[in-house]
């Protein structure tokens, strides 16, 4: 028995070495970054902005491979049983902390089997209605909606998606009840919105700024804490509703047991790559604030995260079946 003790330490001790000089040579190939959204909307457009800057710092290229299978939930089950090697990295939004609690199986422990690496960037989402609602604030379209429940209507881009979340959080601060529509995506939810289809709805600032310009929609305030610099007269959701906030987010993630040197050299570089003048002019065109936080940082915010996404899906008993 002390033989076989004996004969497995020296194994490892020649392992070890090994190991740690692939650590050190980190990439070596191609890094893989799975994207929960299909091709050609703004998070695939972040994404690749993203791998464009990481391929400047890094020795290797990013390849963007893009999985937005059952809302993400496909992509995000493939990076959490994938090797931990340092070559395969999610980028995610808030569905990360919605899809643990709208699916009775989501095929993942969020809390295990994944490492935080970089909170990328954030940006506001904007609450819009139609024009022939007649209001022009946040407090009178909440007025209108306490005098009638249940007659108005929001859209979402699916259920438990970003909007559908977000919409619900705002419907319980307000204390009002408004009936959600689900859409598959948020272009069918801003054309169901111009065609006066749907009450009222939360989208990209980005993509709407088109239809507030043109006064096809009327904004109502913004999601994140601060007015956006894009349009400074117009308030924010907690300006009306204290406590109220929803920031837009996109982040990247690792296999839980990606080793920690490997998955501080990626927040390392996914920092310097945001922060590159070119990858930060090109995200302000998208109208989203470059960020680039150390691995603590967005594990704390994604802590925060869980558990306000786990409330509100508990509350409005937001499900998918499985």
């Amino acid at each position: 028995m002390r033989s076989l003790r004996l004969t497995l330490s020296a194994a490892i001790l020649c392992i070890l070495p090994h190991l740690a000089q692939a650590q050190e040579a980190w990439p070596d190939r191609p890094i893989r970054l799975i994207v929960t959204s299909a091709a050609g909307g703004g998070i695939d457009l972040m994404a690749r902005i993203l791998a464009d800057g990481l391929s400047r710092q890094l020795p290797k290229a990013i390849i963007v491979e893009n999985n937005g299978g059952a809302g993400g939930l496909v992509a995000t089950r493939l990076v959490a049983k994938a090797d931990p090697d340092g070559y395969t990295f999610l980028f995610q939004g808030p569905g990360y902390a919605d899809l643990p609690f709208i699916h009775s199986a989501p095929g993942f422990d969020v809390y295990k089997d994944f490492a935080s690496v970089s909170l990328v960037a954030k940006y506001p989402l904007v609450l819009i209605t139609n024009p022939s609602l007649g209001v022009k604030t946040l407090a009178e379209f909440i007025a209108l909606a306490k005098k009638s429940p249940g007659k108005y209507t929001y859209g979402s881009s699916g259920i438990g998606g970003a909007s559908n979340i977000a919409m619900e959080a705002l419907d319980r601060r307000a204390g009002i009840e408004l009936v959600h529509v689900p859409y598959s995506g948020s272009g069918q939810t801003s054309a169901a919105v111009l065609a006066g289809q749907i009450d009222i709805t939360i989208d990209g600032l980005a993509p709407q700024l088109g239809n507030i310009e043109s006064h096809r929609v009327v904004p109502l305030a913004v999601t994140t804490l601060e007015r956006s610099p894009q349009l400074p007269e117009l308030p924010t959701v907690v300006e009306t509703l204290p406590g109220y906030q929803y920031p837009m987010w996109v982040g990247v993630f690792a296999p839980g047991k990606t080793p920690q040197d490997i998955v501080v050299k990626m927040s390392l570089a996914i920092n310097r790559a945001v922060n590159d003048p070119a990858t930060k002019e090109r995200f302000k065109e998208l109208i989203v604030d470059p960020i680039g936080s150390t691995p603590s940082e967005l594990q704390k915010f994604v802590d925060e995260q869980l558990v306000f996404h786990k409330k509100i899906i508990e509350q409005a008993n937001i499900k998918i079946g499985d």
